[in-house]
């Protein structure tokens, strides 16, 4: 299902709080959002920067920055949105106001999920359960705690738990169990009951479910057309086929209607199954490759699927003619295929052996200065020019700190050294959302200044500065810490401030030439001869 739909929903059921608001604040955030956004999303950005700088309390200022937050959102910049929504909690967290503290969760909880740090994600919802409980009107606390309830299912889902998913989401119905008129929610909660109990083969909950959800939702919500498609599924797992094919193209039309990718790759899975079980493989072969077509990512999985629809296809209208010259072909692909192997077997070795090398001497760097990382390997990744706005002002910085001397006295400098110092003593560089501004604010200081002493210091830029802290962090932990090597990839990204998987492979390998999964494999491969010694 798409990663973004909860957040939507949440947005959704929370506007008729604000739009009743007689805060001109409130309904000027409201309008923006829901009216500006959507037409100019550059004027709306500029509303939320003077409500920011008009705000004159802890609540209006954080709310400034959650619309800054849901406008980048709304736009796919997942990272500008996450940045601005970090800013909004720790402003909210110093109000009393714990509906705001606890939508700020749900935010958060939303938007760590869409970019695949689940384990972050969780946090925040589980927080926001907690704040939701402190909120004096029972119907919003009902409706709050619902979503984050549905958020934690989500969460779930996600991780194939799917028994626990149906026990968060039975608890999102007894939240909605108070709230009669909220029938949007209530419907998506049925649907995803729903299509957990399709996971778990339990085809009448996962029947009564979808049948339920369709009953109560609006005819163009997604929602409902999720639960056209779970139940063709179910009823051609079932071989209902009359009624699967019936309620898959009903899916199917709200799908291409609306060019909802989620629903496509769903819909169009579900008919390809269906056709491959009814035996029209050319109907099967269509879909299949619709499907790929939507999946770009996962291509080459199911390529070989719509092969097999093409094989079935030939075998039934029998085919068969070229058999010979196929043969042919055949045992010439295969000689070509061996001899591509042993090429690729030289060549993967050679590598092997250099990347052993460059492992090697990162361990015995570290026996001599008690640090892993080569300075002379410590670069910027191509992957984060340019990132945002303050990717600009680090280069402006250097420039004039190339040109001229910095006007900073010695006990400023010394200050700010001093507090640097502390900054890695506490491994505070491993927060996702460390900048130069925000060091600035923590330092009580200006970035110009920061960045001449990390310069002058360190030997480097702000950037590859807090690189070299986190991967230095990362390999020390796996070269320590059997627990770490038994994390998954993005895991370690998430534990070193990283804000995705590939950024942190990235990071690393340009750092130390090696990837961090290749990096393991040597530890563990150290740590078994230890071992046997």
């Amino acid at each position: 299902m798409t990663k973004n739909l909860l957040f939507l929903i949440f947005l959704y059921s929370t506007m008729g709080w604000a739009q009743k608001s007689n805060d001109p604040f409130e309904q000027l955030y409201m309008k923006t959002l829901t009216e500006v956004a959507a037409k100019d999303t550059p004027r709306a950005l500029k509303i939320a920067d003077s409500m920011y700088a008009a705000a004159t309390t802890p609540e209006h200022k954080g709310r400034a920055f959650m619309l800054s937050a849901n406008i980048y959102l709304q736009q796919n910049k997942n990272e500008e949105s996450i940045k601005f929504a970090e800013k909004a909690k720790d402003i909210l967290d110093k109000s009393e106001n714990d509906e705001l503290k606890s939508k700020i969760r749900g935010l958060l909880a939303s938007e760590y999920r869409i970019i695949g740090l689940n384990n972050k994600s969780k946090t925040y919802a589980d927080e926001g359960l907690k704040l939701a409980d402190k909120i004096n009107n029972e119907q919003k606390k009902a409706q709050v705690k619902s979503l984050f309830y549905q958020e934690l299912g989500y969460y779930e889902m996600e991780q194939k738990n799917h028994k626990n998913a149906i026990h968060y989401l039975n608890q999102s119905l007894e939240c909605l169990s108070k709230i009669p008129a909220d029938k949007i929610n209530l419907g998506r909660t049925y649907q995803l009951l729903g299509q957990n109990y399709l996971e778990l083969h339990d085809y009448k909950n996962s029947d009564s479910y979808n049948l339920k959800a369709i009953e109560i939702l609006p005819e163009t919500f997604v929602g409902t057309a999720l639960s056209y498609i779970g139940l063709g599924i179910s009823k051609t797992n079932q071989k209902q086929y009359k009624e699967a094919e019936k309620y898959l193209l009903k899916g199917l039309q709200y799908a291409e209607t609306a060019d909802h990718p989620a629903a496509k790759r769903t819909v169009y899975d579900g008919l390809a199954k269906y056709y491959e079980q009814t035996k029209q493989y050319e109907k099967a072969s269509i879909y299949r490759k619709k499907f790929v077509e939507v999946f770009k990512k996962t291509e080459d999985k199911y390529k070989k699927t719509v092969d097999n629809d093409y094989d079935k296809i030939e075998k039934e209208k029998e085919q068969y003619i070229g058999w010979n010259s196929t043969k042919n072909i055949i045992i010439g692909v295969a000689s070509l295929l061996i001899l591509s192997l042993a090429i690729l077997f030289i060549i993967n070795r050679k590598k092997h052996k250099a990347e052993y090398q460059k492992f090697k001497s990162i361990i015995d760097h570290y026996k001599e200065k008690e640090e892993y990382v080569l300075e002379s390997k410590v670069v910027t990744s191509e992957m984060e020019e340019n990132e945002n706005e303050e990717e600009n002002i680090y280069e402006e910085i250097e420039a004039e700190n190339k040109q001229n001397d910095i006007a900073i006295n010695k006990e400023t400098e010394a200050k700010i050294l001093s507090e640097l110092e502390q900054f890695e003593k506490d491994e505070k560089y491993n927060n996702s959302f460390i900048s130069l501004s925000y060091l600035a604010t923590e330092f009580n200081t200006n970035i110009r200044y920061i960045s001449y002493v990390v310069k002058k210091h360190k030997g480097t830029d702000f950037k590859s500065y807090i690189n070299k802290l986190r991967i230095n962090y990362i390999i020390h932990k796996l070269n320590t810490s059997e627990k770490y090597r038994k994390y998954k990839v993005g895991a370690l990204a998430e534990e070193c401030g990283f804000s995705s998987h590939s950024k942190f492979t990235t990071i690393f390998k340009s750092i130390t030439g090696i990837s961090p999964s290749t990096f393991i494999s040597f530890i563990e491969q150290e740590e078994t001869k230890k071992n046997k010694n």
